[in-house]
Formats: C-alpha cells, sequence, structure tokens
C-alpha cells in the first residue's frame, strides 16, 4: 500500500474515532427504529381466488353484420385481456368498497376498508399460461378480510359481466321491429291474395306460356314465309333477266333477192373498165390518169368482195313460245310473292298483337313476382327478428338466474399461508447500512473540513517538511493528548512561553 493511501486510511479512521458520538449516535438512531419496525410488523396474508373463462354462454349478437362464431371454440387473447382490465377497473373496485362497507355494517365489525387506490394497488389479477384461467389475489395483514375482498370480487365481477353484455334497450327494439315486421308479412299476403282473386295467378302463368309457344309458331311460319319471299324475288329477277335476251317474236319464214348495192357497184366496176381501155389507146400503162383508173376498179373490186351477193327481201315472224312461257312463269311468281309478302305483313301484325299481349302478362307476372318477393323477405325478416327475439328472451332469463361464461374455479378460503418477511436479511441489511452510513458521514465531514490537524496533513496538503511539533501542553512537553498547528500551535505558543521544553530550553525556540 502507498503512502497516500496509508494516509487516507489513516485520517478516515482519525475521523471515526474523533467523531465517535455522532456515528455511534447515528448508527442507533437508524437502527433502532428500522430493527423495532420489522420485529413489530405483522405477518402479510395473500388471499387468491381463480375463475376460468369460457364461451360456452354465447351472447346473442345484436349486430346487423351476419358474424358466425362457434360457441365452444377458446377466447381469444383480446378476450382474456379485456376481462382482467375490468377486474381492476376503478368502477368495479368502488362498488368492491362499497360493498366492504356494506358488509362490514351488516356484521357489525369494526375493520378499516381500504379505498379505491388501496385497492388498485393491492389487487392482483394474472393469467396462468397458455390457459384462460384468471388468478385474483389481494394482500392483507387479516386473513378474513383478505378472502372476504377476493371472494366478493370475483361475485362482483360476475355480475358486473352479466350486466355488461345485457343489452338493456335491444329486447324492446326486436319486440317493436318484430311487430312491424308481422304487419309488414300480413300486408303482403293480402295483397297477393286480392291480386291473385282478380287476375288469377295460375292463369297468368299457363296464358302467358301459351302465349309464348303461339308466339314461336308465328315466328317459325314467318322465317319461312320470309324465306319463301326471298327465294321468289330471286326467282323473278333471273326471269325478268332472262326475258331481257329472249326476243318478242321469231322469223318463219324468208325470200332472197341480189343484193342491189352490188349490182350497182359492178355497173361502175365496168365503166371504169371501158375507160381504162380508152385512156390506154391515148396514153401509156404508166399514165397518172391510167393509174388513177385502175386504183378505183380495185377499190371496187375489194368492196364488191366484201358485200353479200343476196339479201333477205321478205320475212314472216311469230310470237316466240319460249318467251310466252317464261313471262306466264313470271307472272305466277309475281302472284305467289304478292301473296307471301300479304302473308308476312299479317304473320308479323300477329306477332306484334302477341308482343303486346305477353308484355302485358309479363307486366302482371313480374308484378305477381315482385309481390311474392316481397312477402318472402317480409316473412323471412320476421323469423329472423322473431328469433332474435327468442334469443334476447332466453339470455334475459339466463341472466336472470345468473348464467355467464365465467366459472369460479377456486375460491379463497383460510387458512391462508403468511408470505415471507425476510426479517433476518432486512436486520442484517440494515446494520450494514446504519454502520455504513454512520461511518461515512464521519469521514465525509472529515474531508470537508479543511484544517491541517496533523503532521502528515502539512505534509500531504501543503508539501513542506515538518522540522518540530509543539505539543498541543507545553508545560508537559510532549505528554499532551495530541498535536495540531490549529490548537497545539497556538496554545504551545501560549502556554510554552513561560515554561521549559524537556531539555531545559524556552517553549519560544
Amino acid at each position: 500500500m502507498d503512502q497516500r493511501s496509508l494516509y487516507l486510511v489513516r485520517q478516515a479512521i482519525n475521523a471515526i474515532f474523533k467523531r465517535w458520538r455522532m456515528v455511534v449516535g447515528l448508527f442507533l438512531v437508524i437502527l433502532v427504529p428500522v430493527t423495532i419496525g420489522t420485529l413489530l410488523k405483522k405477518p402479510v396474508f395473500r388471499a387468491s381466488s381463480k375463475i376460468y373463462i369460457g364461451k360456452d354462454r354465447v351472447y346473442p349478437e345484436v349486430s346487423p353484420i351476419d358474424r358466425k362464431e362457434e360457441a365452444g371454440s377458446l377466447p381469444n387473447e383480446s378476450m382474456i385481456n379485456s376481462e382482467i382490465q375490468v377486474l381492476r377497473s376503478r368502477r368495479l373496485l368502488t362498488r368492491l368498497a362499497e360493498d366492504l362497507d356494506r358488509q362490514a355494517e351488516e356484521q357489525d365489525v369494526e375493520r378499516y376498508t381500504p379505498g379505491v387506490t388501496a385497492l388498485m394497488q393491492n389487487v392482483r389479477v394474472s393469467r396462468k399460461p397458455a390457459s384462460n384461467v384468471l388468478e385474483v389475489s389481494y394482500s392483507s395483514a387479516d386473513q378474513q378480510f383478505a378472502i372476504d375482498v377476493v371472494n366478493t370480487l370475483i361475485k362482483l365481477h360476475k355480475q358486473h359481466h352479466i350486466e355488461f353484455n345485457q343489452e338493456g334497450d335491444a329486447l324492446r327494439f326486436f319486440e317493436v321491429r318484430a311487430e312491424e315486421a308481422k304487419t309488414h308479412y300480413v300486408e303482403a299476403d293480402l295483397m297477393l291474395e286480392r291480386f291473385d282473386a282478380t287476375h288469377g295467378l295460375t292463369s297468368i302463368a299457363v296464358e302467358k306460356d301459351a302465349a309464348i309457344r303461339q308466339k314461336g309458331q308465328i315466328e317459325a311460319d314467318q322465317r319461312r314465309t320470309e324465306a319463301s319471299v326471298v327465294e321468289l324475288t330471286t326467282k323473278v329477277a333471273a326471269l325478268e333477266a332472262e326475258l331481257e335476251y329472249i326476243p318478242a317474236t321469231e322469223t318463219v319464214e324468208l325470200d332472197y333477192v341480189p343484193n342491189p348495192v352490188t349490182e350497182y357497184m359492178r355497173q361502175n366496176l365496168s365503166r371504169l373498165e371501158l375507160e381504162r381501155e380508152r385512156l390506154l389507146g391515148l396514153y401509156t400503162p404508166q399514165h397518172r390518169l391510167v393509174i388513177d383508173i385502175e386504183n378505183e376498179a380495185a377499190s371496187l373490186k375489194r368492196q364488191i368482195a366484201g358485200e353479200d351477193a343476196t339479201i333477205v327481201g321478205r320475212k314472216r315472224t311469230v310470237t316466240s313460245p319460249v318467251r310466252r312461257r317464261l313471262e306466264q312463269e313470271l307472272l305466277a311468281a309475281q302472284a305467289e310473292l304478292g301473296s307471301l309478302e300479304a302473308r308476312r305483313a299479317l304473320l308479323g301484325q300477329r306477332l306484334n298483337e302477341y308482343d303486346e299481349r305477353i308484355g302485358l302478362m309479363h307486366t302482371k307476372h313480374y308484378e305477381v313476382m315482385r309481390m311474392r318477393r316481397d312477402r318472402t323477405e317480409a316473412r323471412q325478416k320476421y323469423d329472423s327478428l322473431q328469433n332474435k327475439l327468442e334469443q334476447l328472451r332466453l339470455s334475459e332469463e339466463m341472466d336472470g338466474v345468473g348464467i355467464s361464461n365465467i366459472r369460479l374455479v377456486e375460491a379463497a378460503a383460510g387458512p391462508l399461508k403468511a408470505d415471507p418477511d425476510f426479517k433476518g436479511i432486512t436486520l442484517v441489511l440494515t446494520l450494514f447500512a446504519a454502520l455504513l452510513l454512520s461511518t461515512g458521514s464521519a469521514v465525509v465531514m472529515e474531508l470537508l473540513n479543511p484544517v491541517l490537524n496533523s503532521e502528515l496533513d502539512v505534509r500531504h496538503q501543503l508539501g513542506l517538511p515538518v522540522l518540530a511539533e509543539l505539543p498541543l501542553n507545553g508545560l508537559n512537553g510532549g505528554l499532551g493528548n495530541g498535536s495540531s498547528l490549529r490548537n497545539g500551535g497556538g496554545n504551545g505558543h501560549r502556554n510554552g512561553g513561560n515554561g521549559s521544553g524537556p531539555n531545559g530550553k524556552n517553549g519560544n525556540n
């Protein structure tokens, strides 16, 4: 251990012995009250009870949303947490405090009933792991009071659970709605009966089916007529096209005579031959006039070769039998086409009549179906409201007898086992704490005191060597109880002024 550590240890020891009265007093002030309180502390008893939260009791669903839940399924985590919060709610604990006061008055027992805040601090609600069992506990020095608190809280919670799930106005609401639904259903049924008596629901359906079948037959006949009309129209067009290429008459006898044009051109050709002979007697064959005559003669020969030698003179014609036959066929086809078009128009008119008739019957049939649908919907609504009303009535009866989905598994009962108080550990810890605080206070006060009390303080605080020390009492030399620069130096100076040290010298030396 170095010199600094030794100095600190000596200072701490000196401070403890120097202020031993304060150390002892502070030690006793801390230790004695805590020890007395610990020894006089009454044992604390914890009463506990267990309840099971199930779903065997299913409350009727009054929401319009269609939700189906299995009654046998276990409650979920949120439901368990909700029940824990209800058990520790201020409203339920207020009722618990009032009920405990009432029980004390009925039993004529004087006992202290804690307030709502104290109950909220001491009531513990916990869930058993992986189960639907809740444990409710309360700690108190009075065993019977702790048992009464827990059992009363369980009873009040069961009543509160039933009251909380009750639908106060739901029963009256569903009674009124069920009566309205019944009235609406009766009115819909009466309207359907009146309509049946007036129009006949069965005859409307039968007539409508018969009219639809007849309309189908007429539509089939109309389609056949349309096909025939198209066929005849095509036939008439073909006959008219064929008649355009067949003449109205044909020739049966012809008389042929010589062609006068040919004879006239032959005469001109003879004339040109004579003129050529005359010119050859006057000119040479290469003369222009001779060549012109020859060219004109050649042209006439070509024209004569292109014309017929004979032509028809007289002819006798008669009416064509083929055309007459085609005209007869055309007239017959046009007549049949006219009759088919008239039939088509008649069928179209009958179809319109059937459409109007079917439309009217369809309107009546739609009205019947609408009235039947209204009656069915009214009946379903009435049945649904009636079933819900019966469920609410049954639920109210079950609430009246106290049936719920909360069951008591284990009630609180005595004798109760006291909670561990750990008095020995508390006393030991108190002893160490008192000792530590008392000695620590003395050391801290010594460290906070800026006065130099010894040679060690001078050397460690100022770093100066000490040549000598003046005793606290100069007359007795170094036989004083202690030395200090604050008291010893001053007193030694004052007391040693008239005395002498151990060597017979003056104290001022």
